[in-house]
């Protein structure tokens, strides 16, 4: 996962810098249409005492304030509702590179979105779209800047994955999942053993959750479990992608990819890039666990637990310990 973030942010950024002649195709093309409704986010976490005058929220502002990082969420979209979603941090200074994957069904109010599915953290982009989004992620993270956005379809992974000639996978146990419901009715099913996904397999890999009850298959314990699983999955891609097969797969990238980055900036965080090493990327969970709440499943984030970590990656002490990798 380290490198794959790596890889796609650097190859990004340095495609941009290779056409730094099209600066306006790219900042009226590469955008998404932005909405003005822009969401009132409710504070209910259980941990307002945290809040007080002096106390963490203050320090982590003044870290935040105070420090030139650059900070992005990255969305995977389908449809209206963001099926992936991960903050990222980059510190052109130290060149390091810190994210915290954020589960789809995270508990959060916005203010006139009552029902219980608008609660779920993913609902967020289909009524403020990804400019909205960076001010819901902002209000999730105690109020850390959320300066620009990427995103990426599943279209565009499965299109990715097609560039490079599939991605090789272990499964340990028949996958088995089917939803007539689903516009276009979802079927996944493989078989245990070694797979090479092509662009549709792995879609439908990275999507899987939890197996029909009663069937004995696969369970990978709701969003927690299948962000596992995706970090795996850009593991092996990453393993083919480096090497010949880069230049293509970032041309394709680039294709699906829609983002609020000025090209100016690309081309000055691309260069700030340059010689980021493995050793100064970390990825982590965003903490918390998974419980029901009138009938309904959620992941409550542990608020503590997040603001730590945010003062950890800000003072510059997140170390690969707490990466998933």
């Amino acid at each position: 996962m380290k490198t794959f973030w790596k890889v796609f942010i650097v190859a990004f950024l340095s495609f941009v810098m290779v056409f730094s002649g099209v600066v306006w195709s790219f900042n009226k093309f590469m955008r998404e249409d932005e909405s003005d409704n822009l969401p009132v986010v409710v504070t209910d976490d259980g941990n307002d005492e945290l809040d007080g005058e002096n106390g963490e929220m203050d320090e982590l502002l003044r870290l935040a304030k105070n420090s030139k990082r650059i900070n992005f969420i990255v969305l995977g979209l389908e449809g209206p509702r963001s099926d992936m979603m991960m903050f990222m941090s980059f510190d052109p200074d130290k060149k390091s590179l810190d994210g915290i994957s954020i589960p789809r069904d995270t508990y959060l109010v916005r203010e006139g979105y009552p029902r219980s599915d608008q609660k779920k953290i993913n609902a967020a982009y289909g009524a403020h779209g990804a400019k909205g989004v960076k001010t819901v992620i902002s209000s999730l993270l105690h109020d850390v800047p959320v300066d620009y956005y990427v995103t990426l379809t599943y279209k565009g992974v499965g299109a990715i994955v097609d560039s490079i000639g599939g991605v090789p996978v272990y499964i340990p146990k028949v996958m088995k999942y089917d939803d007539p419901y689903d516009d276009p009715p979802l079927h996944i099913y493989f078989e245990p053993g070694n797979h090479v996904l092509n662009g549709k397999k792995s879609i439908e890999f990275l999507r899987y959750r939890k197996p029909n009850q009663g069937s004995g298959a696969l369970d990978r314990n709701g969003d927690v479990g299948r962000i596992q699983a995706q970090q795996e999955f850009m593991k092996s891609a990453m393993k083919k992608v480096l090497g010949p097969k880069l230049p293509n797969a970032v041309t394709t990238a680039f294709k699906h990819v829609k983002t609020d980055m000025p090209l100016q900036d690309a081309m000055k965080y691309a260069t700030s890039a340059v010689g980021l090493k493995m050793d100064n990327v970390n990825i982590s969970v965003l903490p918390g666990e998974a419980e029901y709440k009138g009938g309904v499943s959620y992941f409550f984030h542990d608020s503590k637990a997040l603001k730590d970590l945010l003062i950890q990656i800000y003072s510059g002490e997140s170390t690969t310990e707490t990466s998933n990798e």
